[in-house]
């Protein structure tokens, strides 16, 4: 993987709650950290699909992150830019 350290909150990260969604991680002593409220979109008309889908692609993004790394180390010419361009983003970089 990179030799670049993370600065994120290690994952997994998953999804909780009813109505404002949250996507948390679990810390020392199992302590739950809460990484992003996910609040009712425009297009559900409040709660629905829509923020769900956000905080799921949210959840998703630690796991995102090591496949691209990933791909990178494997050297996938075609996909490499926009691997290279997602990863400078998710750090800050871009």
């Amino acid at each position: 993987m990179s030799n670049q350290m993370s600065k994120h909150t290690p994952g997994p990260w998953f999804v909780t709650g009813n109505m404002t969604l949250y996507v948390e991680s679990r810390i020392g002593g199992g302590l739950a950290q809460e990484i992003a409220a996910v609040g009712p979109t425009e297009a559900d008309s409040g709660y629905g699909p829509q923020q769900r889908a956000n905080a799921d692609l949210i959840a998703a993004a630690p796991d995102l992150l090591r496949a691209l790394e990933c791909l990178l180390e494997m050297g996938h010419a075609k996909a490499g830019d926009l691997a290279r361009a997602a990863l400078a983003k998710a750090r800050g970089e871009a």
